[in-house]
């Protein structure tokens, strides 16, 4: 029997492969922080970050979270590792009696489903948060992936998307029925983030930017799938009318040293900052004079979010669910991925049209306010919780 049939509060256990700053794992955590205790209990099943110093597992504990490590739970396949966290979450599942398995992102998708069914769970969701069909493999573990998700789509009772639109990729794939899917935007704390606006001159100096500059900011982890290649190339064809641009990137990754050569060979040096891994980067967007984000794939953009909060007007690739986040010509401009030439249009017309940059970050403020509140987030959280129960 379900704990919900009873006066008992409903378990649900998360699994997701990494639980590290930034992303889905971010997202995850403020939205659990903000269920109601009284009818929810969370734990939380994860591997380990790649490197230590972007683990959020203890904050996540100091949150009040009970997080199960297991090591073997890691991004890449790996046959004998994988059996071994799915035996783990197996006997992990089976001792904490939950109600819900809530798996996050295709490995740990994968995985915490299985080790669920086994478990005969009366609820499994799956977040993907995104996906896989391009910009983040190769051809076939594309494929390999694509099938793994049709199989575990047969024994899952609800995946929930980030956009309206993000449900279409996955039947277009063939992966689980319509009648599975539902979304469910993110959502951030829009009172609090403005209160983190800053002194623009200030925080300027502090990043090594002077204030008669155009700043130009991007955040996210420094991998192929981002497109930052392209915003790079195009920041070299922008100087030619804008000389006095800056770039920041906000984030570390794997791409970072390719990054930094590209800038040298462009001679871009003196206008490209690579700041890392940010606590502060609501307080840089909300100094700078645009945000960009190049991605050949984006589930969503949390940080366009952000960028939004501090009504700083937003150029993005028109990808994922990219289009449901940004209206193009409403509240920002949107260009094809890798197309360079319309990035660098894009750019020049925000910077130098002040009136109409300053119009579509009001219009992306309004935007954030009425669809993108952290509390909707869960509180239609918290309904599909219940709505799953009650029907099983």
């Amino acid at each position: 029997m379900s704990n919900y049939k009873s006066a008992e509060k409903i378990r649900v256990l998360h699994v997701i492969t990494r639980l590290e700053k930034g992303g889905a794992p971010a997202v995850l955590l403020e939205v659990l922080r903000r269920c109601d205790k009284r009818q929810f209990v969370h734990h939380i099943a994860t591997g380990l970050a790649r490197e230590s110093e972007n683990d959020m597992i203890a904050f996540a504990k100091d949150m009040g979270f009970q997080v199960f490590v297991i090591p073997a739970l890691i991004r890449d396949i790996h046959p004998f590792l994988d059996v071994y966290a799915l035996l783990k979450l197996y006997f992990l599942i089976r001792k904490g009696r939950y109600d819900i398995v809530h798996c996050h992102t295709s490995k740990g998708g994968f995985i915490g489903r299985l080790a669920a069914r086994m478990a005969k769970v009366h609820g499994i969701i799956y977040s993907p948060h995104g996906d896989i069909f391009e910009g983040y493999f190769g051809k076939i573990k594309t494929c390999l992936f694509v099938w793994l998700e049709r199989f575990s789509a047969g024994f899952t009772d609800k995946i929930i998307t980030l956009t309206k639109n993000g449900i279409e990729p996955y039947l277009k794939a063939e992966i689980g029925q319509k009648s599975q899917f539902d979304y469910i935007y993110n959502g951030v704390d829009i009172e609090s983030l403005e209160k983190r606006k800053v002194d623009r001159i200030r925080k300027r100096q502090e990043i090594g930017v002077d204030s008669d500059c155009f700043l130009v900011v991007t955040a996210g982890r420094l991998v192929p799938v981002k497109g930052y290649t392209y915003l790079i190339s195009a920041l070299d064809q922008v100087r030619k009318e804008i000389p006095n641009i800056r770039l920041v990137f906000l984030g570390d990754g794997e791409l970072k040293e390719e990054l930094i050569r590209q800038t040298k060979i462009l001679g871009l040096e003196n206008h490209v900052r690579f700041l890392g891994m940010r606590n502060d980067v609501p307080e840089i967007i909300s100094c700078s004079d645009l945000f960009v984000l190049p991605s050949i794939n984006e589930g969503f953009g949390v940080v366009l979010l952000e960028a939004m909060a501090m009504k700083c007007p937003i150029v993005a690739t028109n990808v994922g669910g990219v289009p449901e986040v940004v209206l193009d010509g409403e509240t920002g401009i949107l260009v094809p991925s890798k197309d360079t030439r319309q990035l660098v249009s894009a750019i020049v017309k925000l910077l130098k049209d002040h009136s109409f940059a300053s119009r579509m970050a009001e219009n992306g403020y309004q935007r954030l306010r009425t669809y993108f509140d952290i509390k909707d987030t869960v509180s239609k959280t918290e309904r599909m919780y219940k709505e799953l129960l009650e029907k099983n």
